[in-house]
């Protein structure tokens, strides 16, 4: 299974990926996309527009096309058959990256509908290097055009698969920004082939993805990129005392696996950041059996894990200064004759005991003995945990971003800020007092579901809080509605999985240990 899986390479990994400077006239590529501003209700024309001034003026006049902000217009065989796609940012006092980003995003959707070969972008008719560096532009632009290309392919004919781009150029003008956009270039590659990697983890169906097969997966891809790998089975969670992990796995024919992924730079005294992450490869709801409507779906309850894995592999890629281990918590949740049933009470890595009262809110019980394992033995700086964790997340905010939580206010405040960088959307729910007496247990210490069915999202994170020392801080991302979409949305997703966070965390990670200073 694993050597089948890492085979079959990633869409992105044929595609040429590629800077170039050139100016508008010169470019031969089979489809242009062309950038433009808004002043006064009219289409602004760049000075190196005159190529296509007599076609804008044209448009403006029919009211085709007006430059406003994520406006798209698609004009095949406009000269030397060459596709010409013109992009509408709207004000240019207006624009912020997210702008840029959301409308490349829409014209990457217009011309993937198109089944155009190739692309370029012409970055220069930005014209923001004042205010942006290049490499930041080039990056954004790339991710923005090739992310939601992505296809799940693994499982069909090539007969069946569409039209693939198979290649994305970002044109500049000056050779000081063909220098500088390199390195955008390198970065952006990194960041999409591995959140495409993390995609086809959450997309592969359980007879394919089971918790041996992601863990080999994991402990294949990390050693790759130089990263310290422990996996451990059943007999060492029963040695360590995981016993709400193994509360989870106990009706199931397949073994748990727990991985531990060890990313340790050259540099001494570093920060130390630990992610733990949900990995339930199938998620049947155990005794508390869920509705069979979408029960395919749950395939995707292991995302937590495979943005934990797709974080480390990103770190090791981009040599981050700081230490950054990983736990990947692997099990799926089946009902049989020896599951644990509602009443059990079971009891953590940390001693706490647990009263199980719902089968279904398994992912707290893996993160629980996760988190506590992690902060006791490695003693972190910062405690990040990922889970597909409550229904509640999703009514809350539907598929467009995930929840945040936590004790580390400063860590919070800055990963919301990198919204405008990433275009990854959060929204922090509160860890209100009164959400404690909710999770407390009538039998045991704790209870893993609360009272009632407000606040859900809220009270799963007190839940998760009591596995965490006061003095280590620590943030919970739940990304139930964010890391698999039902339906293709405007942004990054076709249906199917998004790697939610991978880029976010990513770059706050990036810039984590100069802010830790």
């Amino acid at each position: 299974m694993v050597d089948k899986f890492l085979s079959q390479r990633l869409y992105t990994a044929t595609m040429k990926i590629e800077i170039q400077k050139s100016s508008l006239k010169n470019i031969k590529d089979e489809t242009l996309i062309l950038p433009f501003y808004q002043k006064n209700g009219k289409t602004v024309l760049p000075s190196q527009g005159a190529p296509f001034k007599k076609t804008v003026e044209q448009l403006s006049k029919d009211e085709s096309f007006k430059a406003d902000f994520k406006e798209v217009f698609f004009l095949p065989y406009a000269q030397g058959g060459k596709h010409w796609v013109f992009v509408g940012l709207g004000k240019k006092e207006d624009i912020r990256r997210n702008r840029i980003r959301e409308a490349l995003l829409k014209a990457s959707l217009k011309l993937r509908d198109q089944s155009v070969q190739s692309i370029t972008f012409a970055l220069s008719l930005l014209d923001l290097n004042q205010k942006y560096s290049t490499e930041a532009l080039v990056q954004l632009s790339l991710e923005s055009l090739i992310l939601p290309l992505y296809q799940f392919n693994k499982f069909k004919k090539e007969s069946k698969k569409k039209e693939e781009v198979k290649s994305v150029t970002i044109v500049v003008e000056h050779e000081e920004e063909l220098k500088e956009g390199k390195k955008g270039l390198s970065k952006a590659k990194k960041y999409i082939e591995t959140c495409n990697f993390v995609r086809d983890l959450v997309n592969t169906p359980h007879n394919e993805m089971t918790a041996p097969t992601l863990a080999e997966i994991a402990k294949t891809e990390a050693e790759k990129a130089n990263i310290k790998v422990t996996v451990w089975g059943e007999k060492e969670l029963q040695k360590e005392g995981f016993g709400a992990f193994l509360a989870v796995n106990r009706g199931s024919d397949i073994p748990p696996r727990f991985v531990i992924l060890d990313y340790t730079p050259q540099e001494k005294e570093v920060p130390t950041v630990c992610l733990v992450g949900k990995g339930i490869t199938f998620d049947t709801g155990g005794i508390s059996l869920k509705p069979s409507q979408n029960l395919d779906e749950m395939k995707m309850d292991m995302a937590g894990s495979a943005t934990v894995l797709g974080i480390l592999l990103l770190c090791s890629k981009l040599n981050l200064p700081l230490r950054v281990v990983g736990f990947m918590c692997l099990t799926n949740n089946m009902p049989s004759g020896k599951a644990t049933v509602p009443g059990d009470i079971v009891t953590a890595y940390n001693g706490k005991t647990i009263e199980i009262l719902n089968t279904d809110a398994e992912g707290r019980l893996v993160l629980a003995d996760g988190l506590a394992y992690a902060d006791k033995n490695y003693s972190p700086d910062l405690i990040i945990d990922f889970a597909t964790l409550t229904g509640a997340c999703v009514v809350a905010l539907g598929n467009v971003g995930s929840a945040i939580l936590g004790t580390d206010q400063k860590s919070i405040d800055r990963l919301k800020e990198l919204n405008c960088e990433t275009g990854e959307k959060i929204w922090q729910l509160p860890l209100w007092d009164e959400y404690d007496e909710d999770v407390k247990g009538e039998n045991a210490d704790l209870r893993n579901i609360g009272t009632d069915r407000g606040a859900g999202t809220a009270k799963a994170a007190v839940f998760l809080k009591s596995f965490v020392r006061d003095q280590t801080p620590w943030i919970h991302f739940d990304i139930a509605g964010s890391a698999y979409v039902p339906k293709p949305t405007h942004r990054y997703a076709p249906k199917g999985a998004t790697a939610a966070c991978v880029r976010l965390v990513t770059t706050f990670l990036s810039q984590y240990h100069e802010e830790a200073k």
